[in-house]
């Protein structure tokens, strides 16, 4: 079982990122998530962060897959899901949260090769992502956090635990 989760939460062609405050990824914009708790599914603790950091309940996501990050110093990961923005939900941005800024920033934007304030990681894995390639392990391997390789294969289904991860949605 991976430690984290992340969320890609979409609003027409824009995503809410966060601006983080701390490591990891610290001062950079990526999805919003954090570490699973004790007894907790990755279902819930996307659920429980996403709220405590943007104040969105989000009732239905997408498992997107897994975010595997490999180096000298070992291995973890996170579990990948997206959402749409909630009928009803609004948040007025940019705002300042305990973990960082939230903001809506348009996929082209975050996708831009010369765009230097974006986790480099999603830029690489969003596009399948957005090309609806789900239950994709991007795997990563890091070099004093420089990204020396990137590779996908299919998540293999004895990984996916439906006890874990709701096939697509609930409500």
């Amino acid at each position: 079982m991976l430690k984290y989760t992340l969320c890609l939460i979409r609003n027409g062609n824009q995503f809410l990122l966060l601006n983080r405050l701390k490591k990891p990824q610290m001062g950079t914009w990526n999805g919003v998530g954090g570490k699973i708790e004790n007894g907790e599914t990755p279902f819930e603790s996307v659920i429980r962060e996403t709220f405590e950091e943007t104040g969105i309940l989000l009732k239905e996501l997408t498992y997107a897959g897994n975010v595997i990050f490999k180096s000298n110093e070992g291995r973890e990961g996170m579990y990948l899901f997206t959402a749409d923005l909630p009928e009803g939900s609004r948040l007025v941005t940019p705002a300042g949260t305990a973990e960082g800024i939230l903001d809506w920033k348009q996929v082209d934007w975050i996708l831009h090769k010369d765009n230097r304030g974006v986790a480099s990681n999603l830029r690489a894995y969003l596009p399948a992502v957005l090309e609806g390639r789900l239950g994709l392990e991007h795997l990563f391997t890091y070099d004093q956090g420089v990204i020396l390789d990137y590779t996908t294969a299919e998540v293999a289904a004895d990984e996916i635990n439906e006890k874990y991860i709701p096939p697509i949605a609930v409500s």
